[in-house]
């Protein structure tokens, strides 16, 4: 029995794209089952104008009577669907014509959370073809370690609804919502894949709601929520260097300080780093020593030593807004061959 499709549409003042992404859906070689188009609380006549459509879609449009953000219109249309499968469209985004028909044969393939391969447009002239790391897959590894370095999924994603309502669903976040439902879904046993073709029309403009946010500050409550719910001291290394990559010293506030012992000193001498230079060190229980040292330039950098036998299994300068330029990368779960954390997407 084929399994049925739902595409699920947040909007907010959408009037300039809308007729653009749902005309993406009535175009597609393969027909959606159903669609259901949330307007929250636009300003616009967005919710109106949605309407328009029911006489060409399987169309049930919703207000969210709150303004929510895009975490509950994506909730309250996922409510509504009946579908076994859901895919995601934001408003300002398309679909190619082909791209239900390519997410639903690689989801035959492949069951699980299938990412599409984007496409860029301005608004004017051709689909470009995408190279940035949503655009991208992780080498054979651990999908979730590698899921919390970095958010290689695209948000027009496709998944089982069931497994999506067993995990609790889209929940409050003020950003990265996407990126907490795909997190949890990876831990709860879905296999991330990706069709050959690119086929998501991802809009690019100045203006958007995640440019609203400091993305990195924004992401790490993404990841100690994870941390808060998380056993796996695996995942709970990745989260935390993770973490510690996004805000860099800050992460160590609140952890208790530590001597730098000689054996530690060597590893820094033999890595290049003069261990006279160190400003701070302080000991996390899971990632094992966080030192800080200060050129005589004053520019940072950050390493953690760690892992049995001990080395440093991550290190890097300190950039603008405190994040750490990772250029040593040793721990087993994140580096394949002689990657970083930036590397580890094909």
């Amino acid at each position: 029995m084929t399994a049925s499709i739902g595409v699920v549409v947040p909007a907010m003042n959408s009037l300039e794209f809308l007729d653009q992404a749902l005309g993406s859906v009535a175009a597609q070689t393969v027909p959606v089952d159903e669609i259901v188009v949330v307007d929250d609380c636009s300003d616009d006549d967005t919710e109106a104008h949605a309407r328009r459509w029911t006489s060409v879609l399987p169309l049930k449009v919703l207000s969210t009577g709150q303004r929510t953000g895009i975490w509950g219109g994506r909730r309250a249309g996922l409510a509504a669907l009946g579908t076994d499968l859901v895919m995601q469209l934001d408003a300002d985004d398309m679909f190619a014509p082909h791209h239900v028909e390519v997410m639903r044969d690689a989801y035959a393939a492949r069951p699980g959370l299938i990412s599409p391969r984007p496409l860029t447009w301005t608004g004017r002239g051709p689909w470009r073809p995408a190279d940035y790391t949503k655009a991208r897959f992780p080498l054979p590894g651990d999908q979730l370690a590698q899921l919390l370095v970095t958010n290689y999924v695209l948000v027009g994603a496709m998944y089982p609804r069931r497994l999506y309502e067993r995990i609790g669903g889209y929940r409050p976040t003020r950003f990265g919502e996407d990126w907490d439902l795909w997190v949890r879904l990876v831990a709860a046993g879905a296999e991330v894949s990706k069709p050959d073709d690119p086929s998501y029309v991802y809009r690019v403009r100045v203006s958007s709601y995640s440019s609203l946010f400091d993305k990195d500050v924004a992401q790490t409550e993404v990841l100690r929520r994870f941390l808060d719910e998380c056993d796996s001291p695996v995942h709970r290394r990745a989260a935390k260097l993770a973490i510690l990559q996004r805000i860099g010293p800050a992460f160590t506030e609140g952890l208790p300080p530590a001597q730098v012992s000689a054996d530690r000193r060597r590893l820094l001498a033999e890595a290049g780093w003069d261990p006279d230079r160190v400003a701070d060190a302080h000991t996390d229980a899971e990632l094992g020593l966080v030192v800080r040292m200060v050129a005589d330039d004053g520019e940072e950098r950050v390493a953690v030593i760690g892992g049995v036998p001990e080395r440093i299994v991550l290190a890097g300068p300190v950039r603008g807004g405190g994040w750490i330029e990772a250029d040593v990368v040793e721990d087993g779960t994140l580096r394949r061959d002689r990657s970083s954390l930036r590397d580890i997407l094909r």
